[in-house]
This record gives structure tokens, sequence and C-alpha cells, in this order.
């Protein structure tokens, strides 16, 4: 069978609190059944992107909130999680800062490899990574609920669910090791460190100053990168406006890595015990690790859950690929290609290569019913 994804519409056909989005996100977790997926009274990590400091276009907390009372009501014990992105204790600011605290949401935050970012198991991810090493509270739960801000990215162009689980998922270096066996390797395939072009580089340093580590400075105006701090995240590059700075990986190549590492988070799981949450809202045009939010790149399109990583991400693409571009965004002006994804033409590559590599591993399934419940 086709594995099913349901759909909430973001319109509302009333002023009923059950005709708008919050209101049918609360029958939605409601009428799915979480305790098909999650064993009662145990510890399940709602893993999610907490942000970045001027990243405000996040999941809002009310939309979380909804997600830690559905667990509640198996029952089991939800804590809300995310592995570190810039330093661990700056992030919990950072989560702060964007309403997600256990005042708020009614659950823990913590960070999933711990508060120096080293709390980390080795598994193996597939013949591109080899053995990664996977947060250690995503690890050791035996169920887990993925809450994903669905956004565009440079390299994996889209944001969903199989980027949240294997970028987020995966420790940054594991405890006496380095970025050989954490997420940094997905960038860095072939080579070790990012590659700077003297003659395009304006000396804006926003490279050094979007750098979650610190680990970029200009002396005699010149790139150098301190290679034991480096997390090799590959942002400099991302926010480079003349492409002075390369990350040393193909497109093809890092998309088989994205796979891989959704592969290793999801080999510490039984099957049946993952449920994913993609949420069309506010579709920003790069991730929410950019100290930064830009309009979004088209209207609002709910709320989907399924229970297939695969099946999820493409019927987000499927949407993707039929919405009109908003006027004063970045991806104004674009016009409509059959096939192709809003994500996909604003960053020229084709998003879809995550999906298939993902597939070809058996993480789920391309083909997929749509249900279309509220």
């Amino acid at each position: 069978m086709k594995p099913k994804v349901y759909q909430i519409t973001a319109q509302s056909k009333s002023f009923a609190y059950e005709s708008g989005l919050m209101g049918k996100f609360e029958k939605l977790l409601k009428e799915f059944d979480l305790k098909r997926f999650i064993p009662e009274n145990e510890l399940v990590p709602l893993k999610m992107h907490l942000g970045n400091t001027g990243a405000f276009k996040t999941i809002r907390p009310q939309f979380v909130k909804k997600v830690v009372d559905a667990v509640k009501q198996v029952p089991a014990k939800p804590f809300v999680t995310d592995s570190v992105r810039v330093p661990g204790y700056e992030y919990l600011e950072v989560a702060k800062e964007a309403g997600y605290t256990h005042l708020t949401l009614d659950a823990p935050v913590i960070m999933a490899d711990g508060i120096f970012g080293n709390d980390s198991i080795p598994v193996y991810a597939g013949e591109t990574l080899g053995e990664m090493s996977v947060a250690s509270a995503i690890h050791d739960a035996k169920s887990m609920v993925v809450l994903s801000h669905v956004k565009g990215h440079i390299q994996a162009v889209l944001g969903g669910a199989i980027k949240n689980i294997s970028m987020g998922g995966i420790s940054a270096a594991p405890r006496g090791g380095d970025w050989n066996h954490g997420r940094g390797k997905m960038h860095f395939l072939m080579g070790e460190i990012m590659q700077w072009d003297e003659t395009k580089c304006t000396l804006c340093l926003d490279c050094m100053h979007v750098c979650p580590v610190g680990a970029i400075t200009f002396p005699d105006n010149a790139y150098v990168v301190d290679k034991g701090k480096c997390w090799r995240c590959g942002r400099c590059a991302r926010v480079c406006p003349t492409e002075a700075i390369e990350v040393p990986v193909s497109h093809e190549i890092f998309m088989k890595a994205v796979a891989e590492g959704a592969n290793a988070v999801l080999k510490t799981f039984e099957p049946g015990r993952v449920v994913y949450i993609n949420f069309l809202l506010e579709m920003q045009p790069e991730c929410d690790c950019m100290p930064l939010a830009d309009p979004p790149v088209a209207q609002d399109q709910g709320i989907l859950i399924s229970h297939d990583p695969v099946a999820i991400d493409t019927a987000t693409l499927d949407i993707l690929s039929r919405v009109s571009p908003l006027p004063d965004s970045r991806a104004s002006g674009l016009g409509l290609k059959e096939g192709w994804d809003i994500f996909s033409l604003l960053h020229k590559k084709d998003g879809r290569l995550q999906l298939v590599e993902a597939e070809k591993l058996g993480l789920g399934s391309s083909r997929y019913e749509l249900e279309v419940v509220g």
C-alpha cells in the first residue's frame, strides 16, 4: 500500500476556532493517533530546528505546544530537542528568544548531543559517509516526532523531514573525534577545507561574522580558517555574495550524503516509531540556521503529517511545484516549470535528488496517497 500523507490547508472557512489552522492541527493530531507509533510512558524527542538569532520565521511555539499535548495524551514524556548548531549554551538562548522554553511548551528543551555538542554514538550511515555520530538523546529514544519547518537550502534545496533528521540528528563532532565523523563531513567529501578565491573576495567579512565558532579571521586581508575550530558547516560559503568561498562537494554527492545521514539516525529506531510533521508556513528561501529571515517565497500551504519521510517530502515538493511565487520575495519572477518546485527553481538544483537517494536506502516511498482532511 502507498503510504498516506495527510494535509490540512491554511485557509479558514469560518471564524470558529475549529476552522482555523490551530484548531485543524489539534484535530489532525487526535485523528492521526500517535499511540500507534509511541510507546507509553517513554521519553519522546520532538526533533526540530530551534533557529538562530534573527531567524524569527521558525515553527511557532503554539504549534509545538499542540504536539507536546498530543504526545502527553499517549501518555508519554516529550522533550523538544536539536543537536548543537551554534555553541550549545548560545543555542538554548536562541531557543528561549524564539519562545521555546519549558514554560511555553510544557516540556523540557535540551541539546540532543549535550551542552558541548559531543555526546553521540557512532552508527554506520552508508558507503559514502561510513560511520557517523548520532546525537545520544535521539539515538537512545524508542520513538520520535520530527517537526520540520519547510524552507529552502542552498545545498540541500529542500529543508524538510529528511534534512531535519540527517543534518540535525548528527552531531558536529563526537567526543574525542572531529568533524570527519560529524555532519560537516557531508559538506566536505571532496576536500578538507573551504577553497578561497582571492580575486573574487571583496573583504565584506560576511563569512567571518556568520561563522558559529569564530574560526575565520582576515589577517593582512587574507581568508584564514582555524582548522581545529571549524565545524565544516559551510555557512561561510553560503553567505559569500561573490562566491569567493567554495565548499568541496558536488550536488549529487551531497544529496547522497544527506540521505545516508538520515539513514544513520533512523537505523536507531524500530520500524514504525517515527512520525513526521512538515509545516509549509512562512517558507523562506534559506535555512533557519542563518541569522535572518527573508520574505516567504510562496503563500502558506498548511501542515502535512505522515509516518514516511520520503512520502511527506515528496508531497511537499509536489505541492510546491504548483504554487505561485510571492511578489517582493527572492522567488519573485520565477516562472513555473513542469516537475520543478519553487525551491529547486530558486536554487537552480534538483531538490528531489535527496528523495531519490533516500528511497534507494529504503527510508520510504515517493509513491504516496495525499488526503486533504481540513
